[in-house]
């Protein structure tokens, strides 16, 4: 789980310029909140790739250690 949190931190650092690492230590974001905001930025950057859906939803599946019922919710619904 722990590589799950690292992979986190790089991405927030990526798409936001932001050090999220700090963040988690002192209890600013937390680290759910924070891989549902990757998992949309992702699934939406991968979208404009033209790859299928489904592709996109099976790989942030095994990136992040969630299901791909997971990946639609934080993607489409309410989470």
């Amino acid at each position: 789980m722990e590589a799950v949190k690292d992979l986190i931190i790089s991405e927030v650092k990526e798409l936001a310029g932001v050090e999220a690492g700090k963040l988690f230590e002192i209890g600013l974001i937390n680290e759910k909140h924070a891989r549902k905001w990757v998992v949309r930025k992702k699934y939406f950057e991968l979208a404009k790739t033209g790859r299928t859906y489904t592709d996109i939803k099976l790989e942030l599946s095994v990136n992040y250690g969630v299901s791909v019922s997971m990946i639609e919710k934080m993607v489409y619904g309410r989470y």
